[in-house]
């Protein structure tokens, strides 16, 4: 067995360590983006205060976390189905809310909050609502296994 690097592996290994330099330098730019995608979903609320407080008892009522990125991405990636790109004008993505929450009543995509019916996006908006204002429950802990 021979021991030494073939010029294959040194370019892969070179370039690894490239990526990984190149890692830290990249997540404020991550962090950003994802904050500029939760104020523009954000953005489409009448009332920003109020759909914090559904989605604060919608995350109690179920023992979810407050996680603003990732309900951010997850109604992103929802929406993107409907023709939406961030960056969007605000009417487009009203449009495209519209478009998912229709399909979401049509295939009884739907959570209840305090007796009533939404559907799945609306709720992650109202708590992607009440993780970005702050007003969202600490996040669950759930019991250990053991």
């Amino acid at each position: 067995m021979s021991n030494t690097i073939s010029r294959r592996q040194l370019i892969v290994l070179a370039g690894a360590g490239l990526a990984a330099a190149a890692l830290p330098a990249a997540l404020p730019l991550l962090d950003r983006e994802r904050q500029t995608l939760a104020e523009e979903l954000i953005a489409t609320l009448a009332d920003p205060a109020r759909a914090a407080e559904i989605g604060r008892q919608w995350m109690v009522s179920t023992e979810r976390g407050g996680n603003a990125s990732i309900f951010a991405q997850k109604i992103a990636k929802r929406l993107r189905s409907h023709g939406w790109r961030p960056g969007d004008p605000t009417d487009v993505t009203r449009t495209a809310i519209g478009a998912r929450v229709r399909d979401e009543f049509r295939h009884d995509d739907m959570v209840e909050i305090s007796g009533w019916q939404i559907s799945r996006t609306e709720a992650e908006l109202c708590a992607l609502a009440a993780a970005s204002l702050g007003t969202a429950p600490a996040e669950v802990e759930q019991p250990s296994q053991g």
